[in-house]
């Protein structure tokens, strides 16, 4: 949001104004409670209870902050959204629905369709309807893989991870007994020299990574020869570390070279219903592709100003002149979903991982800016074991503009996650209640939570979890509203908990159970001691109690509980029967594979539902693959594993894993 529309300044002379509030850190109580009265309504917050039990007040120029922000936004035409349950009575459900088909009937109380419709009210007012069972469907009990996609190569990748390597881990997880495989988030990036390495940090959450599409399975593959590409692609598994620059400009080149020859006979059926079907979302974000790969980069704040608005005559010329490129990004998203379509049918539910949000610079950015407020970003405030907080640059949309546009973006996100996967797992999925946002150019400490209309979201996830057959996940971990989690058992949003920051045994049963997140210490980097040592080596500032000398740390995201012996290097060398005094350089493979054993042994006889086994901990990853507060000190999320994936999955220590994990069917 720009600051055009700040909120009036008092006008008697010598009064603080919002202007002066905006300055300074602190300003008069009666301005904090105008802000106050005018915010409450809006859904923001003027404090919150802390992790540690504390009252945390928000700060007063924060207010002002998000007012000025509110103060932009065009008067709402549609009220408050309305959920229903089919065939039950809703005392607000009067007057004339409009249904998903377009049909217009009488209504007086009741809806009996799944799906979403828009109610005109009696006195000219529209709602926007949500009609969702009342319940999601939940998994049985049962184990799987956690898989970082990127870093999960096989002989045949081309220095990454892709759809082929998915559907083989899915393939032999299935004949070890697994029921599902969760796999990190697969969302676009942006096709430049240069690709951004996070995929928590998506260019949409709407479409594709192309990196992980296998341009040898692409159709019309076998119409040309790939040889010398697939040579110069297979060769970067040489390196542990993932150019992903380099990795694209091999993979361009590939589909380039296909799509030349798909191009000169008439496009495949398939692909133009596909394509029809998928309208001016698809159209809208090739287009973008096509500017991002012209400009070199995402950011369309910098580029020719007619094309920075998705909607204008700038950027319909565009398209039209570059229609040729357009529809092959379009054709490239189209192979990219057959190759995730076929993994996601290979013997096991594919949970795939939904990122909080997306870039500053991406896409979906450029395609919803009207509805974001870009004077802030997602971040989390500082916590007993989190000391600065986090800003994670990602944006957060208007909780008003959200409704008038009928939760658009919300539901195209979670259609598109769950249009092959048998699951989503949601990161922070405290978001639907509520995001802690974070003035640009302040501290973590700084920030205030908004809320949301997490009734209507909560709705929404029913209903495209119900017309897919789907589960869904919530990353639950970190500072936690009341009535979060009980208001996810209500409704069968399973939980998601790290054993690094749970007691094993008060892991819920309604739970997907991790031995550690991405963000945190492997047990093999846990057991070694190298965790501590590369924190150390990388200046990570981190509570006193995370690296003292008999714990190692997980980092800034999750705090350790370090009343679980199994999570300091003392306790679980002892549950491990290994000397805690030997030093971790001198432990042998076997010993460390015992440590690990011993940590999925613990996990195997937890209550939760599901329990995932980590292919860094199967491949005795000493590394994490991500180092939260670490830029250019640590390589986030481009570590690949170090053998082959379809090696570690057949190594003994996963034979010893897979074992643990079916014993406890």
């Amino acid at each position: 949001m720009s600051e055009s529309g700040a909120s009036a300044a008092h006008e008697n002379p010598g009064e603080t104004t919002v202007g002066d509030c905006i300055a300074a850190p602190c300003c008069d109580e009666s301005l904090r409670s105008d802000l106050l009265g005018r915010l409450a309504s809006r859904g923001v917050s003027g404090g919150y209870v802390n992790i540690g039990g504390t009252y945390v007040t928000t700060p007063t120029r924060t207010l002002a902050l998000i007012d000025r922000a509110f103060a932009d936004e065009p008067p709402r035409v549609t009220g408050d959204p309305l959920v229903a349950t089919p065939g039950r009575y809703h005392p607000e459900l009067f007057g004339t629905l409009v249904t998903p088909e377009g049909r217009t009937i009488r209504a007086v109380g009741y809806v009996n369709e799944v799906g979403y419709h828009i109610l005109y009210t009696p006195d000219g007012g529209r709602r926007f309807v949500i009609a969702a069972p009342e319940q999601l469907r939940t998994p049985g009990r049962g184990w799987g893989w956690q898989v970082q996609l990127y870093a999960a190569r096989t002989a045949d990748s081309w220095g990454i991870g892709d759809f082929r390597d998915l559907a083989r881990i899915c393939h032999m997880a299935s004949a070890q007994g697994a029921s599902c495989v969760q796999v990190s988030p697969l969302h676009a990036f942006a096709p430049i020299s240069h690709p951004q390495d996070s995929p928590y940090s998506p260019a949409s959450q709407q479409f594709l990574n192309l990196l992980h599409v296998a341009p040898g399975l692409a159709p019309g593959a076998e119409l040309v020869d790939l040889s010398d590409l697939a040579v110069s692609g297979r060769s970067l598994n040489a390196a542990r570390l993932i150019d992903r620059g380099a990795v694209w400009a091999l993979k361009l080149a590939a589909l380039r070279r296909i799509w030349s020859h798909v191009h000169a006979s008439p496009l495949p059926s398939d692909f133009v219903e596909w394509k029809d079907a998928a309208g001016n979302d698809l159209w809208r974000f090739a287009t973008w592709s096509v500017i991002a790969a012209e400009q070199d980069t995402p950011d369309w704040h910098s580029w020719p100003t007619a094309l920075r608005d998705p909607e204008s005559a700038g950027v319909a010329l565009f398209a039209e002149e570059h229609a040729d490129e357009v529809l092959f990004h379009c054709w490239c998203q189209w192979v990219a979903a057959l190759q995730l379509d076929i993994a996601c049918h290979s013997g096991v539910d594919v949970i795939v991982d939904v990122a909080v949000g997306f870039d500053a610079n991406s896409q979906d950015a450029w395609a919803y800016q009207a509805e974001l407020c870009a004077d802030f970003e997602m971040g989390v405030p500082p916590e007993t074991f989190n000391t600065r907080g986090q800003r994670w640059g990602l944006l957060p949309f208007s909780p008003s503009a959200l409704v008038q546009s009928d939760f658009k973006a919300f539901i195209a996100m979670i259609r598109a996650g769950l249009t092959s996967a048998g699951a989503l797992r949601l990161d922070h999925v405290m978001k639907l209640w509520r995001l802690y946002w974070i003035p640009v150019g302040l501290t973590p400490a700084d920030g205030a939570y908004v809320y949301y209309h997490v009734d209507a979201l909560l709705a929404i996830l029913r209903v495209e979890a119900a017309r897919h057959g789907a589960w869904i996940v919530g990353e639950d971990m970190g500072t936690v509203a009341s009535g979060v989690r009980e208001t996810m058992d209500i409704v069968g949003l399973v939980q998601n908990r790290s054993a690094m920051r749970t007691p094993i045994d008060h892991m819920p049963e309604a739970c997907v159970a991790l031995s550690s997140t991405h963000d945190q210490v492997t047990v093999a980097g846990l057991i070694t001691g190298s965790d501590a040592d590369e924190l150390n080596r990388s200046s990570i500032q981190v509570d006193e109690r995370e690296t003292s000398s008999a714990v190692s740390t997980t980092g800034l995201r999750e705090p350790l509980d370090t009343a679980q012996p199994a999570n300091t290097r003392r306790g679980l060398a002892e549950l491990a029967h290994i000397n805690p005094d030997t030093p971790g350089s001198a432990l042998s493979e076997a010993d460390i594979a015992r440590a690990i054993t011993t940590r999925y042994r613990l996990l195997s006889e937890s209550p939760s539902r599901i329990v995932l086994v980590s292919l860094e901990d199967a491949a005795m990853v000493r590394e994490r693959p991500n180092m939260p507060g670490t830029v250019s000190e640590y390589p986030n999320w481009r570590l690949a594993l170090p053998q082959p994936v379809d090696a570690i999955l057949s190594s003994p220590l996963a034979h010893d894993l897979v074992a643990l994990m079916n014993a406890r069917i």
